[in-house]
Protein backbone atom coordinates (compact mmCIF):
# COMPACT_ATOMS: atom_id res chain seq x y z
CA UNK A 1 0.00 0.00 0.00
CA UNK A 2 1.07 3.49 -0.83
CA UNK A 3 1.46 5.39 2.41
CA UNK A 4 2.90 8.48 3.65
CA UNK A 5 3.83 7.16 7.08
CA UNK A 6 3.93 8.84 10.51
CA UNK A 7 7.91 9.75 9.73
CA UNK A 8 7.20 11.51 6.17
CA UNK A 9 4.29 13.43 7.61
CA UNK A 10 6.29 14.96 11.25
CA UNK A 11 9.21 15.57 9.06
CA UNK A 12 7.04 17.79 6.75
CA UNK A 13 5.37 19.16 9.93
CA UNK A 14 8.80 19.91 11.37
CA UNK A 15 10.26 21.59 8.02
CA UNK A 16 7.55 23.60 7.82
CA UNK A 17 7.27 24.77 11.40
CA UNK A 18 11.03 25.49 10.77
CA UNK A 19 10.12 27.81 7.56
CA UNK A 20 7.69 30.02 10.28
CA UNK A 21 10.60 30.45 12.39
CA UNK A 22 12.60 31.89 9.26
CA UNK A 23 16.10 32.89 10.23
CA UNK A 24 15.39 31.81 13.97
CA UNK A 25 16.28 27.95 15.17
CA UNK A 26 13.69 26.07 17.15
CA UNK A 27 14.58 22.83 19.28
CA UNK A 28 13.59 19.26 18.81
CA UNK A 29 11.89 20.25 22.07
CA UNK A 30 9.84 23.26 20.87
CA UNK A 31 8.94 21.38 18.02
CA UNK A 32 7.62 18.25 19.60
CA UNK A 33 5.81 20.93 21.91
CA UNK A 34 4.39 22.86 19.51
CA UNK A 35 3.67 20.41 16.65
CA UNK A 36 2.41 17.35 19.27
CA UNK A 37 5.21 15.22 17.88
CA UNK A 38 6.82 12.52 20.14
CA UNK A 39 10.23 14.11 21.19
CA UNK A 40 12.33 10.71 20.86
CA UNK A 41 10.74 10.07 17.16
CA UNK A 42 11.28 13.62 16.42
CA UNK A 43 14.52 13.84 17.69
CA UNK A 44 15.41 10.55 15.23
CA UNK A 45 13.51 12.71 12.08
CA UNK A 46 15.81 15.35 12.72
CA UNK A 47 19.08 13.61 12.73
CA UNK A 48 18.32 11.71 9.32
CA UNK A 49 17.26 15.20 8.13
CA UNK A 50 20.26 16.15 9.04
CA UNK A 51 21.71 13.46 7.23
CA UNK A 52 20.34 14.49 4.14
CA UNK A 53 20.99 18.17 4.21
CA UNK A 54 17.36 19.69 4.65
CA UNK A 55 18.59 20.54 8.36
CA UNK A 56 21.67 22.63 10.05
CA UNK A 57 21.81 22.33 14.08
CA UNK A 58 22.99 25.15 15.61
CA UNK A 59 24.58 24.48 18.86
CA UNK A 60 24.58 26.80 21.86
CA UNK A 61 22.21 27.98 24.17
CA UNK A 62 19.71 29.54 21.95
CA UNK A 63 20.81 25.89 19.51
CA UNK A 64 18.35 23.94 17.90
CA UNK A 65 18.03 23.71 13.83
CA UNK A 66 17.34 25.53 11.15
CA UNK A 67 16.50 24.83 7.27
CA UNK A 68 19.36 24.42 5.05
CA UNK A 69 17.11 25.15 1.92
CA UNK A 70 14.02 26.93 1.28
CA UNK A 71 10.70 25.34 0.91
CA UNK A 72 10.15 26.07 -2.81
CA UNK A 73 14.13 23.93 -3.63
CA UNK A 74 12.79 20.80 -1.02
CA UNK A 75 9.47 18.28 -2.39
CA UNK A 76 7.71 15.84 -1.58
CA UNK A 77 9.52 13.10 -3.01
CA UNK A 78 13.13 14.00 -1.70
CA UNK A 79 11.16 13.63 1.86
CA UNK A 80 9.44 10.27 0.87
CA UNK A 81 12.37 8.96 -0.62
CA UNK A 82 14.35 10.03 3.13
CA UNK A 83 11.84 7.91 4.68
CA UNK A 84 10.74 5.01 2.70
CA UNK A 85 12.71 4.58 -0.22
CA UNK A 86 11.49 4.43 -3.51
CA UNK A 87 7.80 4.64 -4.22
CA UNK A 88 6.61 1.72 -5.60
CA UNK A 89 2.84 0.81 -6.08
CA UNK A 90 3.22 -3.17 -6.82
CA UNK A 91 6.30 -5.66 -5.52
CA UNK A 92 7.25 -6.53 -9.29
CA UNK A 93 8.68 -2.51 -9.83
CA UNK A 94 10.76 -3.21 -7.41
CA UNK A 95 14.74 -3.78 -8.68
CA UNK A 96 14.99 -6.56 -5.95
CA UNK A 97 12.52 -8.53 -7.20
CA UNK A 98 14.05 -10.51 -9.98
CA UNK A 99 12.26 -14.16 -9.52
CA UNK A 100 8.32 -13.52 -10.19
CA UNK A 101 7.14 -16.33 -11.69
CA UNK A 102 3.85 -14.43 -13.41
CA UNK A 103 6.55 -12.21 -14.70
CA UNK A 104 6.30 -13.49 -18.27
CA UNK A 105 2.59 -13.58 -18.77
CA UNK A 106 1.76 -10.56 -16.64
CA UNK A 107 -0.72 -8.04 -17.98
CA UNK A 108 -0.41 -5.27 -15.10
CA UNK A 109 3.41 -4.48 -14.88
CA UNK A 110 2.97 -1.81 -17.67
CA UNK A 111 -0.15 -0.26 -16.58
CA UNK A 112 1.32 -0.31 -12.86
CA UNK A 113 4.75 1.41 -14.24
CA UNK A 114 2.57 3.91 -15.64
CA UNK A 115 0.73 4.78 -12.76
CA UNK A 116 3.87 4.72 -10.53
CA UNK A 117 5.88 7.22 -12.13
CA UNK A 118 2.88 9.73 -12.44
CA UNK A 119 2.94 9.06 -8.81
CA UNK A 120 6.63 9.65 -8.37
CA UNK A 121 6.04 12.93 -11.27
CA UNK A 122 3.19 14.05 -8.74
CA UNK A 123 5.41 13.46 -5.74
CA UNK A 124 8.02 15.34 -7.60
CA UNK A 125 6.92 18.28 -8.48
CA UNK A 126 5.47 18.67 -5.19
CA UNK A 127 7.35 21.49 -3.12
CA UNK A 128 6.94 22.13 0.64
CA UNK A 129 5.94 25.41 -0.50
CA UNK A 130 2.73 23.62 -2.13
CA UNK A 131 2.26 22.05 1.02
CA UNK A 132 2.29 24.79 2.99
CA UNK A 133 0.31 27.02 0.59
CA UNK A 134 -2.26 24.24 0.08
CA UNK A 135 -2.02 23.68 -3.38
CA UNK A 136 -0.71 20.71 -5.35
CA UNK A 137 1.06 20.33 -8.69
CA UNK A 138 -1.85 18.45 -10.04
Amino acid sequence: MLRVNKKIEYGIIALLYLAQKEEQTASVREMAVSCSIPEALLSKIMQTMKSKGFVQPVYGNQGGYKLTRSLTDINLLEITQTFQGPIQVAECLSSENHKCPAKALCTIISPMTVLNQKIVTLFESTSLENLANRKTAI
